[in-house]
């Protein structure tokens, strides 16, 4: 069972933490490992990760580049569009493996168009597809 109240409390520091850096008194790599810090403390106490970085997500962050944008798009829409995009018979895809390598550096599981466009081409190309 999970525990809620530690995620949407981490995501309530995430506030804080998104005010120090939208006032510059932080920087984007401090930004981002504070964040991914809370994180793990979310999920170590068996809470949610979406939960903890709600407040980034609604902030409008792209969980890759971080940087501020009006349209995200969420990984799932990345899977369907790999589906649908005319590259051929893709198989299944494992969110595991087509984050793989953005794992370790992304805060969420949002990203702004162009971090997208990388996740995707990445994928591709480790699949011989592009």
């Amino acid at each position: 069972m999970s525990n809620h109240a530690i995620g949407h409390a981490m995501s309530y520091l995430g506030e804080d933490i998104i005010a120090l850096y939208e006032a510059g008194k932080i920087s984007k790599e401090a930004f981002r490992s504070i964040i991914l810090s809370y994180t793990n403390v979310a999920c170590d106490y068996d809470g949610n990760a979406y939960e903890a970085t709600e407040s980034v997500e609604e902030a409008g962050y792209c969980g890759l580049c971080l940087t501020k944008h009006e349209n995200l798009s969420d990984g799932y829409d990345i899977v369907e569009e790999i589906k649908n995009g005319g590259y051929g018979d893709v198989g299944r895809i494992y969110e595991r493996e087509l984050f793989r390598d953005f794992m370790e550096s992304a805060v969420h599981y949002r990203f702004c168009p162009e971090c997208k466009a990388k996740i995707i081409s990445n994928y591709l190309k480790k699949k011989n597809l592009s």
